[in-house]
């Protein structure tokens, strides 16, 4: 049975780093899935935001890069990046903090045997320097998945269609079954401080808003945050921002129709042999035709989530 590749969802660093709970599916080859508390199922993420810091804590020989990534809302997502993830330590070495940056990662939980604390890490597949426009593109999808999902969420407690994807479905029970309460009027505080920064309400993140790097996590209990207020709920977001970023999400998806077809057509191309063209090959030509390498690992997630292209080998795909 041939490895299918997990997509690389995007997520927002509060809700990615109060998670918690981990899931392993009954299947050949099933990664162990971070359920977030708004029913993400996460094997790989999508993050954008400012890189503040960079630290080698292993040798020139064999080194060992921690890093600092602070998302549009002022909260961190931790890095790191070895000698079991070459290509991401030799991405951190090139790159200069700070800068805008988006990148593509699996995620890591930890939990020493003699505690009940949680921490969350990206290991980092690709990462490259943008522009803080980039960024919150990236940004307007992370509050579109939250919304979507904290909208599930609502319409499962009102014995309601809550007209989502089957992974968004199944991420949305596993939360449900492996934690008794959630508070979801944080996060739709949360997404209502996002949507106030994409409308231009509130300043992007500056560097100094943070304390210097100590290359120490916080746990997820760390980043619990108070409910918030009645006025603090999506329903009550300025219409500005909710519009904006209804507008951004709308000419997104017509960017990422035409980026799809554009892929497809390259797979379809390549494939000579019927038996899957190396990610490579594609690569390259992607590149040449204008699309870099982080984009082309989404649009194969987006591909391969909608049944339109498979893996029928480790590193080869074909179109389905």
């Amino acid at each position: 049975m041939a490895r299918r590749r997990e997509p690389a969802l995007p997520v927002l660093a509060q809700e990615l780093s109060r998670a918690r709970k981990t899931h392993v599916e009954d299947r050949e080859y099933s990664p162990t899935y971070l359920i977030s508390e708004m029913g993400a199922k996460i094997s790989r993420v999508l993050i954008g935001g400012v890189l503040t810091d960079i630290e080698n804590r292993g040798s020139e020989d064999d080194p060992f890069y921690m890093a600092r990534m602070i998302d549009p809302n002022g909260d961190t997502y931790y890095l790191r990046a070895g000698q079991y993830n070459p290509e991401g330590a030799a991405a951190l070495s090139r790159i200069e903090a700070p800068c805008h940056v988006i990148a593509v990662g699996r995620v890591r939980s930890y939990s020493p045997d003699d505690s009940d604390a949680v921490y969350v890490s990206v290991q980092p597949e690709n990462l490259r320097k943008v522009s803080e426009q980039e960024v919150s593109v990236w940004a307007v999808k992370a509050c579109n998945s939250l919304m979507r999902r904290l909208k599930g969420a609502q319409a499962l407690s009102d014995a309601s269609d809550p007209e989502l994807g089957m992974r968004e479905q199944e991420g949305l029970a596993l939360a449900q079954e492996k934690y008794e309460t959630v508070s979801t009027e944080s996060y739709a505080g949360l997404l209502y401080d996002c949507l106030k920064y994409l409308s231009g309400e509130t300043p992007a993140t500056t560097l100094t808003e943070k304390p210097p790097f100590t290359g120490e996590f916080e746990t997820a209990e760390a980043m619990e945050t108070p409910p918030a207020t009645p006025a603090e709920t999506e329903a009550d977001a300025p219409p500005e921002a909710a519009t904006a970023a209804e507008e951004s999400s709308d000419e997104e998806q017509a960017s990422d129709a035409d980026a799809e077809a554009a892929v497809l057509d390259l797979v379809t191309k390549l494939d000579d042999q019927g038996e899957g063209v190396l990610y490579d090959k594609l690569r390259d030509n992607a590149v040449a035709a204008g699309i870099d390498t982080t984009r082309l690992d989404e649009l194969l997630d987006s591909l391969n989530d909608q049944g339109l292209t498979y893996q029928p080998a480790f590193n080869r795909f074909r179109v389905a």
